[in-house]
């Protein structure tokens, strides 16, 4: 039996306490974060013990055994996620097997996606993110032919296409009802391609009323946007890395996943310019304003945790130090505007924000495209909606009672 950091330790496992001790602490994870690891590290290896298995019986079968144990005996990193950490230092170490894919026939719905999606990225060239959204979307049509085990595709016909698209759409809102049409009609064009269905079917689907940019962007006033940002608490550290995100969303009108992306490379002091690594791949150099550039210094002048070896400019205030997701970025914006008073503020309208007081302040739709970096300017049209000073020239003025021919008597009856 042997000790690290006050947690005894026995079984298998018990040698590899101080490496981990040390990982963790490289992380930046705090002592008591370590200790609460360490203890966890030695229930696994007394567990393995008990059930008379060797570190390199501590496969994925062994592991959703002990989490069930872990999850009926302890309250504190009993789920599977707590495991995280530890199982990924024991796997680099090679003191526990690696993870083995279960390959996609174990599953026959996600072996006919499978096949679907490499077509989409070898033969379409479609991005490894849009196939995921892809076969997500054509996931609950292969799994309605799930026939005892087996995915029934020789048997489907139009009629069950149909029938499909009629109870399954309806549901969604326009436009994920619009991209799931889409996904449907190639997912068919695939199957019967490549001969697991005996005719074309894609033309079955119907298409999906709705209109591009038939509804208004959800926009914020100036006042708004500025309580917002007054929302994020710079006296902070986490306060002061929220107010950097929500300047650089409210200024520049950037995308929560472009901000995510950030490094600290990206910016250039002595330019005034970031550098904004866009969709598809774009990069465009945008001027760094004098409020988004203190904001950011004030940032970046709070220490950087030890443990941090990501170079981009966010980062979670937590072990594992690493950057921020756009789903981080966009809950900080979501709590500011609650902080504020603004219901369910999602960081996509700050960037509409932006657009609509550029066109507001008399830019034209061209130089506001240029603004939000849109490739198409197709992408822009939305925001003549918000035009107010232009809409209002072509507003025709309300008829006055004269111009109506109908006489108007005192106490307002006609």
């Amino acid at each position: 039996m042997s000790e690290a950091s006050g947690v005894a330790m026995s079984g298998p496992l018990s040698g590899s306490a101080e490496a981990f001790k040390e990982y963790l602490a490289g992380l930046g994870y705090a002592p008591l974060s370590i200790v609460l690891r360490l203890r966890l590290l030695a229930h696994l290896s007394r567990w393995l013990q008990g059930e008379g298995l060797l570190a390199g019986d501590c496969d994925s079968d062994a592991v959703e055994r002990f989490v069930l144990v872990r999850r009926a005996t302890h309250k504190d990193l009993a789920g599977r996620g707590a495991l995280g950490p530890l199982l990924t230092f024991l796997r680099s170490a090679g003191l526990i097997p690696e993870i083995t894919p279960q390959g996609p026939a174990q599953d026959p719905v996600e072996a006919v996606l499978e096949q679907w999606g490499v077509y989409l990225a070898r033969e379409r060239g479609l991005h490894p993110g849009t196939v995921r959204y892809y076969r997500s979307l054509g996931r609950p049509l292969i799994a309605s032919r799930l026939r005892g085990g087996e995915v029934d595709l020789v048997g489907l016909c139009a009629g069950d296409v149909s029938a499909f698209v009629s109870e399954w759409v309806p549901g969604l809102s326009v436009g994920t009802a619009k991209l799931t049409i889409t996904a449907l009609r190639s997912l068919l064009r695939f199957l019967h391609a490549s001969g697991q269905v005996t005719s074309r079917l894609d033309g079955v689907v119907p298409a999906r009323a709705g209109y591009r940019d038939a509804g208004l962007p959800r926009w914020l006033l100036a006042d708004q946007v500025a309580s917002v940002i007054a929302a994020c608490d710079p006296s902070t550290v986490v306060g002061r890395r929220d107010r950097a995100m929500v300047l650089i969303l409210a200024r520049l009108g950037v995308r929560a996943a472009e901000v995510a992306r950030i490094s600290l490379d990206d910016v250039d002091w002595r330019a005034g310019t970031i550098r904004i690594t866009g969709k598809g791949g774009y990069i465009d150099q945008v001027p760094l304003p004098v409020d988004v550039g203190a904001a950011l210094a004030a940032h970046l002048s709070d220490v950087r945790p030890a443990g941090a070896s990501d170079r981009r400019v966010f980062l979670r205030s937590l072990a594992p130090y690493r950057g921020l997701s756009p789903d981080g970025v966009a809950s900080a914006v979501f709590h500011a505007g609650k902080r504020a008073g603004l219901d369910r503020l999602g960081a996509h309208v700050l960037r509409h924000s932006v657009a609509t007081a550029t066109i507001n302040a008399g830019a034209s739709l061209e130089e506001t495209a240029q603004l939000l970096r849109h490739r198409s300017l197709d992408s822009t049209t939305i925001y003549a909606k918000v035009d107010l000073a232009r809409l209002a020239t072509i507003t025709r003025p309300w008829p006055s009672a004269s111009d109506s021919g109908i006489a108007v008597v005192p106490g307002g009856r006609r």
